[in-house]
C-alpha cells in the first residue's frame, strides 16, 4: 500500500512532459503571449534575429546562426532557416529530450519560422520518433505578395509532412471575420485564439476521470495524433455546453472538413451546476451521427471559476479545401 507522498510522487512522474517551442517572429510573439495569459506549459524561443530574442519572455532562449550570420535574421528566406538550424541543431534540441509532447508554432511566409520551423520538428522525429510533435501554423495574408506566399506553401507543405499533427490557422479568415475592427485588435485576436489553442493541450494533462464517461489519457491522444496529418482544434464557450460545442466547431481558421476524421477529443470545462449529463450525451452522438467520426473520446475538467461551459473540439485526420489550395499554389 502506497502513502500519500509515494501516490503523489507517482502523479508527478506520471504527468506529461510537455513544452512549447516558438520559432521566429511569430512563434516567439506566441510564446511571449503565453506567458503573458499564464499558461502553464515550459517555453522554448528560437530566433535568428537578437533583438527580438531579447525582447521575448521564454523560459529558454536559443539564438541560431550566431556565428555565421550574426544575429541578424534569415533575410526571409526559409532555405537560410532551414541551413541555420541544421547547423545549430544539438543546440536546439537539447532542452527538449526529455519531453514528451513538443508543441512547435510559426509563422509561415518569412525566413526563420517558415525554414527552421518544420526542419526542428523533422529532427525530432528523426532523432526522438516516439515524441509526439504537434505543428502550429499561421498562414500570411495573400495580399502580403508572392514571395510571401510561396515560402508559406514550401514551410506548410514540410511540417504536415514532419510533425505528427498541425493545426493550421489562416490570417485571410481571421481578416473575412474580423470585419471592421482595428487591424491590431484583429491581430489581438488571432494572438489570442493561437493561446487558446495551446492552452487546451496542455490542459488535457490535468483532466479528472468522471464515472460513466469514456475518459481521456495520454494514450488515447498519443493514437489519434501520431502520424494523423491536417488537425483541427476549436474552443468554444456558451451559456449551455450545447452552444459551446457548436462554437467551438465555428472557430474554424483553417476551414477544416471534420467528416469522417480519424478520430475526436472533446473535453468539457465548467462548474457542476453547468454541465447537463443529456446536453453532454448529444455531443458524441453528433460527432458520431452527423461527421461520422468513430473514435471519440471524452474529459470532464471541474472548473468551478467559469460563469460558462467551454469546450475544446480536437479532430485529428481531417480535410481542409483552403489547405490544398495553398498546397497546390492555386491562391
Amino acid at each position: 500500500m502506497m502513502s500519500r507522498s509515494e501516490l503523489a510522487r507517482a502523479s508527478e512522474l506520471s504527468a506529461l512532459k510537455m513544452v512549447l517551442v516558438g520559432v521566429g517572429g511569430c512563434g516567439n510573439n506566441t510564446v511571449n503571449n503565453v506567458k503573458r495569459y499564464g499558461v502553464r506549459v515550459p517555453t522554448v524561443a528560437v530566433n535568428t534575429d537578437a533583438p527580438t530574442l531579447q525582447r521575448i519572455s521564454a523560459d529558454i532562449k536559443i539564438l541560431i546562426g550566431e556565428g555565421a550570420h550574426k544575429g541578424r535574421g534569415a533575410a526571409g528566406s526559409p532555405e537560410l532557416g532551414r541551413q541555420i538550424a541544421e547547423q545549430d541543431m544539438d543546440k536546439i534540441l537539447a532542452p527538449l529530450r526529455d519531453k514528451e509532447l513538443i508543441m512547435i508554432t510559426a509563422g509561415m511566409g518569412g525566413g526563420t519560422g517558415t525554414g527552421a520551423g518544420p526542419t526542428i520538428a523533422e529532427a525530432i522525429k528523426e532523432k526522438f520518433p516516439d515524441k509526439i510533435v504537434i505543428g502550429i501554423v499561421t498562414l500570411p495574408f495573400t495580399s502580403e505578395g508572392p514571395t510571401r506566399i510561396r515560402n508559406a506553401q514550401w514551410g506548410l507543405s514540410r511540417m504536415l509532412d514532419s510533425a505528427d499533427m498541425t493545426v493550421v490557422n489562416a490570417n485571410d479568415l481571421l481578416k473575412e471575420r474580423a470585419g471592421n475592427l482595428p487591424v491590431s485588435q484583429a491581430f489581438r485576436e488571432m494572438d489570442k485564439l493561437l493561446v487558446d489553442i495551446i492552452d487546451s493541450i496542455v490542459g488535457l494533462q490535468d483532466i479528472v476521470p468522471q464515472p460513466g464517461l469514456v475518459n481521456i489519457d495520454y494514450s488515447n491522444m498519443e493514437v489519434l495524433v501520431r502520424g494523423s496529418g491536417l488537425g483541427f482544434i476549436g474552443i468554444g464557450r456558451g451559456r449551455s455546453s450545447m452552444e459551446a460545442f457548436r462554437n467551438a466547431l465555428a472557430a474554424n481558421y483553417s476551414q477544416a472538413d471534420i467528416r469522417n476524421a480519424k478520430g475526436a477529443i472533446v473535453y468539457v470545462e465548467g462548474n457542476q451546476s453547468q454541465l447537463v449529463m443529456r446536453e453532454l450525451d448529444r455531443i458524441p452522438q453528433m460527432l458520431s451521427s452527423d461527421y461520422n467520426i468513430m473514435s471519440i473520446f471524452w474529459g470532464i475538467k471541474p472548473n468551478w471559476k467559469l460563469y460558462e461551459p467551454k469546450i475544446m473540439l480536437l479532430a485529428t485526420g481531417v480535410r481542409s479545401e483552403l489547405v490544398d489550395r495553398w498546397l497546390q499554389g492555386g491562391i
